[in-house]
Order: C-alpha cells, then structure tokens, then sequence
C-alpha cells in the first residue's frame, strides 16, 4: 500500500516506470495499466503460466497494491511509459533458496541445534542468488531506462543504484518501504558476504532469526505487522517512527487479499 502511495507523489518528474516483475508478464502489466485486462484476470495468466513460483501469497501480498495502482496512473499521466525488469528464472530460484532456509530454520527450531556447516552453505546459496539477480535487473534497467525513469525495489536496489549513476542514468531508486531495519537473517547473511563470520557469532544471529520467526511471524498475522512490531521491540531508535496504531491496522490487508 504504501509503495502505491510513493508512486503517486513522485512519478510525475519521470518518463518511465520500472517494476520489479518479471519481463515475462509484462505484456499483461501493460494490458492492466491500459484497462484492457482486470487485477483478477491477470493474477490468472501469472498463475496458469507460472510466472510466479507456489504459493503465490506472499508475491501478491506485496504487488497486489502497486498493480491496482496502475491504471490509474496510465490515466493521470498518458506518456508514462511502464517497464518490467525481473525475471521469471530469478523468483523460482530465490524460492528454492527460501525453502531451504525455512526448512533449516524448522529443523533448528526442533532440535535446537545450530548446524554451522549447513547455515553457512545456504546463506552462501542466498547471496549467489541475489548476487546474479542484481546482474539480470542491471543489465536489463541499462538496457531499457530512458533519460528519466524511476525504478521500484526492494532493499535490494541498493546493490545496482550505484551502477546506474556510474553509467550516467538518471534513474531514481525509490524503496518501498523507508523505515526499515534488517533481519537478523538479514544481518547475518550481509556478515558473511563481507567476512568470515565465527560459529558463536553465528549461532547468536540464528537464535535471533528463530526468536524473530517464533515471538513475532508466527504471533502476527500480517508480516509487515510482525516487523514493524519487532523493530519497535529492538530497535529503540526507530520507535518514534513507528505508530503502533497504524501498524495495528495492517492486520486488516490480510482480509481485503
């Protein structure tokens, strides 16, 4: 919802709008954008040709808002011209690696035994993951910006945002969500990218991500919800960014999906 909100206040300035979709349903995202297909309908082409790795939830969780979006802003500027620049290959993979860590994480949880060599090798999975995908939506953004676009990412846009100004693009990174802290997982996943991490450094960032999944994922039902509620927890510089009135009411997103 609030990524749709940032695209109001800010496409104006620009001339292109670059999505992370896969290229793959681009086609169908134009036809949405000019009102020739509904939402439904093209959640039924993403899931009869699969474009999506199972289950679809979590996707549509987050791209539901930002597809509603677009007809609308097709309509309040007709020269927007609307691009996709992920792929198909890299959602499956990030899936496969995602499976294994939830997998890992319920085996941990169970036994509660921290397996270093297999943490260690799958977190090492994770990066390459990303770090190929970050490749494809470089590539693909320089291929397909125009003089000026703005570019819709996760986090992960950090890795290519400096890439793009090398290349002297006038591409506007815009996050869809500021107020942000990461994971323990997250935490744990950037140390090894950088650094040999020590197995009780290790073990204490898993405990962490178990306490994360356990004491606030599996108590909340909306997972925006469960993060906003851990940072206000541990992160205490964050508090006062954070209305826990408004986060309260995310919960009530779940029902509208």
């Amino acid at each position: 919802m609030k990524a749709s909100k940032l695209l109001q206040e800010k496409i104006s300035k620009y001339e292109t709008l670059l999505l992370n979709f896969p290229e793959e349903m681009e086609d169908r995202v134009l036809d949405l954008a000019s009102e020739q297909i509904s939402y439904d309908e093209l959640l039924d082409e993403v899931k009869k040709y699969s474009l999506i790795p199972k289950p679809e939830g979590s996707w549509v969780y987050v791209v539901k808002p930002i597809l509603e979006a677009l007809p609308q802003l097709a309509r309040r500027f007709p020269n927007l011209t609307i691009l996709c620049y992920g792929s198909r290959e890299n959602e499956f993979r990030s899936m496969e690696v995602t499976v294994k860590i939830t997998r890992l994480t319920l085996r941990t949880t169970l036994t509660g035994e921290v397996e270093h060599v297999n943490w260690r090798k799958v977190l090492q999975a994770s990066l390459e993951v990303d770090k190929d995908a970050t490749v494809n939506k470089t590539e693909k953004i320089l291929r397909k910006a125009r003089d000026s676009s703005i570019c819709l990412s996760d986090l992960g846009g950090r890795r290519f945002k400096k890439v793009l100004s090398m290349a002297g693009l006038r591409v506007k990174v815009l996050y869809t969500e500021k107020t942000y802290h990461f994971t323990p997982l997250m935490i744990l996943k950037r140390k090894i990218s950088m650094r040999a991490v020590e197995d009780k450094e290790l073990e204490r960032l898993v405990q962490s991500h178990l306490e994360y999944i356990r004491s606030y994922i599996y108590k909340f039902r909306n997972r925006d919800r469960a993060h906003f509620e851990w940072m206000y927890d541990k992160v205490p510089w964050l508090r006062r960014r954070i209305n826990r009135e408004e986060i309260r009411l995310l919960d009530n997103l779940i029902d509208e999906l």
